[in-house]
């Protein structure tokens, strides 16, 4: 089938998707998951063919009342056949019941795993997955495409299917009730195949259209909220929302211009199925009235017309589902086939003596896209030691901490945990052996409390409580209107910078790892929360290895080493009075925080 086009989406690119250029991947992965329930598959596909056979039962049991037993007043004969009748629409009723919800329960077993696969596929993805792909785009694969491919597995297998039994049996019973009229039907035949070919090519390139100026409006709508303080603040408002008039002008266009042809879809095939039935009378009526035809077979004629137009018009359809279904499950695989860039070990190891916290680079060097971060980067972190990272912006000091958890893989040299290369050991050991507190901090729509306990779903409330004591937490949170309870809002809106930097120590605090990871934790903060952070860190700190991001150099004061990188090299190592002594940029970027 090449004469049918829809749009692929691939590389943020589009061009023009035939069925011809659908993935053989894409084909084995839904077999595979259909293939699992295969037996569930195969009763709706019983069920259907049931169908089919009482629908072609009706016409053919009313030509045998008409000329075997109303023309001759057979009223026994005529009983019999009116209870076969009805028992045939109550077997029609029950198995289309059946064959619905069986179809459906597949399709929808399958799109959940699907979605489940594809969704754990992303999360063993790296950092630089989602940096090169937009989070609408990832969204719109996870749900929009998978319900596309839903229609693939019922719309496009079942019902195709059914309509062409359908289709192929009303022919064959046409032609055992009479060739010579078959033939005379099926003359409308071609010149509605030509029809309904041009009508299918616009219709596919409108609703193309209709995607299009939908994913701008989205994209719009999305970047608007987004960046509505932005919007407000600089008073564009106005020039906003003249933007967002003329894309929703385009969509309306072009979903006018898709309704319209829709519209043109039924009024043609109702033209085509009154020629058929014009036919029919003209040469079955001839024929009956110069007895070479009986009346039954003309009146099941008619009704078998009737049937033969409406599965035309939904496989035109259908076929239209499946060039969006076939771009769709193309996306997918595009995502499924792409390989994590921080791959799992083949044979994971472990520290001898388990995870004390040791932290080694060893000429390490590490660059995004072709843009150098670290040269030749070599450090030396003791178990329990408390090493603090200054530098400039754009030094490389965050780069450390993605490459230390493992969100990427260092270009040259090794990173080593207790003596154990980090590509060596297994992702969810070396997750567990950190604690990361990060810069910007990132909470779930939830309350505080299951904010804190997403760090260790095992905890208990008094353990999620006593983390948030810890770290000075539990003051601002027993004010809350609902203390632990409190909902944070989308993103922890509700809350303030330096409220949300306490929840993400609360959940550090919570793991209890041998290493913590405090990536510049107050440089957004207010006093009042910094304050608080400050008097917590003894507690934090105490019995493990720490690794200060510092921006604000009041947060030295814990240091046990400091080390100052500039351009991606380590470029002085000591402890704070040393520094002073030794290195000019570290006693340049203090005096630039103290006249602050």
């Amino acid at each position: 089938m090449r004469g049918g086009f829809g749009r692929r989406m691939t590389s943020g690119q589009e061009e023009d998707f035939a069925l011809s250029h659908l993935d053989r991947r894409a084909v084995e992965l839904v077999w595979g998951h259909v293939r699992r329930n295969l037996k569930t598959l195969i009763l709706a596909l019983t069920a259907m063919l049931s169908v089919t056979l009482m629908s072609l039962a009706g016409p053919y049991l009313a030509k045998v009342a008409i000329d075997e037993h109303i023309l001759t007043g057979n009223l026994r004969g005529l009983t019999w056949v009116s209870l076969a009748m009805l028992l045939s629409y109550a077997i029609f009723w029950f198995s289309s019941y059946w064959q619905a919800y069986l179809s459906s329960w597949v399709a929808q077993r399958v799109i959940g795993d699907l979605r489940v696969q594809l969704y754990n596929h992303m999360q063993d993805m790296s950092l630089k997955f989602f940096h090169r792909r937009r989070t609408g785009d990832l969204v719109s694969r996870i749900t929009n495409d998978l319900e596309a491919v839903s229609e693939l597995v019922t719309s496009g297998f079942v019902h195709l299917l059914n309509d062409v039994l359908t289709l192929v049996g009303i022919a064959a019973v046409l032609i055992l009730l009479d060739a010579r009229l078959a033939l005379v039907t099926f003359l409308v035949l071609p010149p509605i195949a030509l029809v309904m070919h041009q009508l299918g090519r616009r219709m596919r390139r409108a609703y193309t259209e209709v995607r299009e100026k939908l994913a701008d409006l989205n994209v719009d709508v999305e970047e608007s909220i987004a960046g509505m303080r932005v919007v407000q603040a600089l008073n564009r408002e106005e020039a906003k929302s003249g933007s967002f008039n003329r894309l929703s002008m385009d969509n309306l266009r072009a979903n006018l211009q898709a309704a319209m042809l829709f519209a043109l879809l039924f009024p043609t095939m109702t033209l085509s199925r009154v020629v058929g039935e014009a036919l029919v009378l003209w040469y079955g009526g001839w024929s009956v009235v110069t007895g070479t035809m009986t009346l039954g077979v003309v009146m099941a004629f008619l009704s078998y017309v009737r049937r033969f137009f409406a599965p035309l018009a939904e496989i035109s359809q259908i076929y239209n589902t499946l060039q969006s279904a076939g771009a769709s499950l193309n996306r997918t695989m595009e995502i499924l086939s792409e390989s994590p860039d921080v791959e799992e070990p083949v044979k994971p190891q472990r520290p001898q003596e388990g995870f004390r916290g040791e932290v080694a680079f060893e000429n390490v060097s590490f660059a995004y896209e072709d843009e150098p971060v670290l040269r030749d980067l070599d450090l030396l972190i003791a178990p329990g030691e408390n090493f603090a990272l200054v530098g400039p912006t754009g030094a490389g000091k965050s780069t450390v901490v993605n490459l230390l958890t493992r969100f990427y893989d260092p270009d040259c040299g090794s990173i080593l945990v207790d003596g154990v290369d980090l590509r060596s050991i297994c992702t969810a050991d070396l997750r567990r052996c950190m604690a990361v507190v990060p810069q910007s901090v990132f909470l779930f729509d939830t309350t505080i409390r299951e904010n804190i306990r997403f760090a260790d779903r095992q905890a208990d409330d008094s353990a999620v409580e006593a983390a948030a004591a810890r770290v000075r937490a539990d003051h601002f949170i027993r004010e809350m209107p609902e203390g632990f309870d409190t909902g944070v809002g989308e993103g922890g809106t509700r809350l303030s910078g330096g409220q949300r930097q306490l929840i993400a120590l609360a959940r550090a605090a919570l793991i209890d790892s041998p290493i913590l990871i405090l990536d510049e934790a107050t440089s957004s903060v207010d006093p009042h929360s910094e304050m608080l952070i400050r008097r917590a860190m003894p507690e934090i700190l105490q019995n493990r290895t720490t690794i200060m991001i510092a921006h604000r150099l009041s947060t030295l004061e814990h240091a046990d080493r400091i080390g100052v990188i500039e351009s991606g090299r380590l470029q002085q190592l000591g402890e704070h009075q040393e520094l002073m002594e030794r290195s000019p940029l570290y006693r340049d970027l203090v005096r630039k925080q103290e006249s602050r």
